[in-house]
């Protein structure tokens, strides 16, 4: 199947005549995953079957978080699509395919993340594999004899973010940046503050860092040992907010949406609360201000750039847990930041610009420290309970949460290695 990772499920939608499509209050859609060898080829399919297909909706996946776009330059070449690798690389096709597609009444959005675009290497191993161990820990028996300080770049942290197989480069990964420099990000990351003092004092003070963005050498306060942070600053060295770029592009291609898709355990892990093993409950505050930062961004410079546009996300089922935090995922994100910030949640859920939250409902196990609650263990209760929790978050109204299924093998669990929480 072309579209690789459904997302939404609207089985009302499915049988609708294609005009009403577009205008059908649920949504049912896919993610297409682009590359240079089979993207276009993936794209055109997408074109020419777009007014037969049972969806109305199609996420392009992904561009880089460190990308950035001069409004009216009309060229992917500095936002990571890897659609094509020469010329435009690729915005005149993808243009015309956008027009086209949403001329038969499929939206077209742009997704902006997923995982290699979420993972620093150093980080993920370091303080979200590491600490505590499991099966996710054999890449440094496998590939470091054993012994951390064996991986290092020249293995890519043994291969803590992908597989030797995948045939990744250092370019290949890719940080959320904080660009300091930009307006938009310092009035989002204030209101972020501000949003956070009304808390009494549950929630620690706020702590930005600016300072980590691709190819800058960043000391580990924790090791000092000095390391390149995974990604471009090729938007630094020219002073460009990539989220207020994305949703320039978004207006010079014509889409009717922006996806994000945010996962960066490694930041969760390096800046929690607690200690390195979390050997008592963890916090992962400072992620979930950054996250609401972000959003907080992107619904800044669409208010003002392209009022039209709409936002999604593509929020982890864990990400509504509410219970204690151990560490090594991103458990309670959209929770905390919803918390923080509720109006957020709200823009994406109501509203012209509700994209919608994707739950990705399939990333999830039958592992006994899954259970959101005592008693609520199996898959099923834990997609109802999570899928009840988002709607609590977005007071009640059904209207923008939507359940995700995976297309295949799911990447989580491990089937070679934990068959039993499939179940």
């Amino acid at each position: 199947m072309i579209l690789s990772v459904v997302l939404s499920l609207a089985l009302s939608v499915v049988a609708a005549p294609i005009q009403e499509r577009a205008a059908a209050s649920n949504v049912v859609g896919a993610y297409l995953l682009i590359n240079p060898t089979d993207g276009p080829t993936k794209l055109a399919q997408v074109v020419a079957q777009a007014a037969t297909l049972p969806i109305n909706r199609v996420t392009l996946s992904f561009v880089r978080p460190d990308m950035y776009y001069i409004p009216g330059s009309n060229t992917l070449a500095t936002v990571g699509f890897n659609y094509a690798l020469t010329g435009d690389y690729g915005f005149a096709e993808v243009k015309a395919a956008v027009a086209k597609i949403q001329a038969a009444g499929v939206e077209v959005f742009l997704s902006v993340g997923g995982w290699d675009y979420n993972c620093w290497p150093y980080t993920y191993l370091r303080y979200s594999i590491n600490p505590y161990g499991g099966p996710n820990a054999e890449v440094i028996q496998k590939y470091g004899n054993g012994n951390i300080d064996n991986c290092n770049a020249s293995n890519q942290w043994c291969y803590a973010c992908e597989p030797p197989s995948n045939g990744n480069t250092p370019d290949s990964f890719a940080i959320f940046p904080e660009p300091a420099w930009s307006s938009v990000w310092v009035q989002a990351t204030k209101d972020v503050e501000a949003a956070r003092a009304k808390q009494s004092g549950t929630m620690p003070a706020v702590k930005w860092h600016p300072e980590i963005y691709g190819g800058q050498t960043w000391i580990d306060p924790k090791t000092g040992k000095a390391e390149i942070v995974a990604g471009s600053h090729a938007f630094a060295d020219v002073k460009r907010d990539p989220y207020q770029d994305l949703v320039y592009l978004a207006k010079d291609l014509g889409l009717a949406g922006i996806d994000l898709d945010y996962e960066e355990f490694w930041h969760a892990d390096t800046f929690k609360t607690g200690d390195d093993k979390c050997a008592e409950p963890c916090r992962l505050d400072q992620t979930a201000y950054k996250y609401a930062a972000i959003v907080r961004d992107l619904q800044l410079s669409i208010l003002s750039i392209y009022p039209s546009l709409k936002l999604s996300t593509a929020a982890a089922a864990v990400g509504a847990w509410k219970g204690n935090w151990w560490g090594g995922n991103m458990k309670g994100l959209s929770y905390y930041q919803n918390l923080i910030m509720p109006e957020l949640t709200k823009f994406m859920t109501q509203g012209a610009n509700a994209g919608g939250l994707n739950v990705m409902t399939y990333d999830i196990s039958t592992a006994a420290d899954e259970c959101p609650e005592p008693g609520i263990c199996s898959i099923s209760q834990q997609v109802d309970y999570y899928m009840n929790t988002y709607l609590q978050m977005a007071g009640g109204n059904p209207a923008g949460i939507y359940v995700g299924y995976e297309i295949g093998t799911p990447a989580y669990p491990d089937v070679t290695k934990q068959p039993q929480l499939m179940a």
